[in-house]
């Protein structure tokens, strides 16, 4: 009886450990809990957007949809008329006479740049554009020899378009101009500006004053100049947002150029 007894207890102190150790197993497998979920955290917008930054939403284009349709008749237009003409102008055209001819027309805008130069009060400017005109026009031989900027008198390009901004006029909305490209409402009216001073100088000023087809021709002549000095091909970015692209990169050249 006394031996049954032990045996019974030995047999309940066997299990009790049994059960604590699989009790210590079971806790041990149990993985450790997660910490709690923590949400990232919430920047301010300002630290996001910049305000000195310009972001391709803020150009102002409420004329979007023509202006695309521009963007688009202008790519037609370099492909099959300006491109080709380029082409057999810098291919049948030695370099030293497309050289002059560029001299000659950067010349010219030599005196628009000195008008606006002062229109903006900035004499160094002033004198500087001023200079440059006189020497290319008398010892450069009307331009086409660029002897100017070897005597210290370099380009320095003021348009009416920088007037305007440096006198506080808005630049307005972004306008796709047929032929020209990118401008915006203050630029087209300065270019405008511009085209009128350099016209009323051809005419009066050269003695061809009556003789308005030679001023077409010099404007044709220029449009050729003027595209040859730009690298840029339409859709050839390989962006799908060339548009987007080419509006913000105008719209910010143009405020570098002003100081806005």
């Amino acid at each position: 009886m006394k031996n049954s007894f032990i045996k019974t207890a030995l047999l309940r102190q066997y299990i009790l450990i049994f059960v604590v150790l699989l009790l210590l197993s079971a806790c041990s497998a149990v993985p450790p809990q997660e910490a709690a979920h923590e949400e990232p955290a919430m920047h301010p917008v300002s630290d996001i957007v910049k305000d000195d930054v310009i972001y391709p939403i803020d150009v102002y284009d409420p004329w979007e949809g023509m202006n695309r349709h521009i963007y688009i008749f202008n790519a037609h237009m370099d492909d099959y008329v300006l491109l080709p003409v380029l082409e057999a102008y810098q291919n049948y055209v030695p370099f030293f006479l497309r050289r002059g001819i560029h001299n000659f027309y950067s010349n010219l805008t030599s005196f628009e740049h000195t008008v606006n130069s002062g229109l903006q009060l900035n004499g160094e400017a002033t004198a500087n554009n001023g200079l440059r005109f006189l020497s290319n026009s008398t010892i450069g031989l009307f331009g086409v020899f660029d002897v100017a900027t070897g005597m210290g008198f370099p380009e320095m390009k003021e348009d009416f378009g920088q007037t305007m901004g440096y006198w506080g006029v808005g630049e307005g909305p972004y306008i796709v101009l047929p032929l020209l490209g990118p401008s915006n409402l203050r630029d087209t009216t300065g270019l405008a500006t511009d085209f009128f001073i350099i016209s009323d100088f051809l005419l009066n000023e050269t003695g061809m004053n009556g003789n308005e087809g030679w001023l077409y021709f010099y404007y044709m002549r220029y449009g050729v100049d003027a595209r040859a000095k730009v690298p840029f091909r339409y859709y050839e970015s390989g962006s799908p947002f060339e548009y987007e692209t080419m509006r913000l990169l105008y719209t910010s050249g143009r405020k570098v150029m002003i100081g806005e």
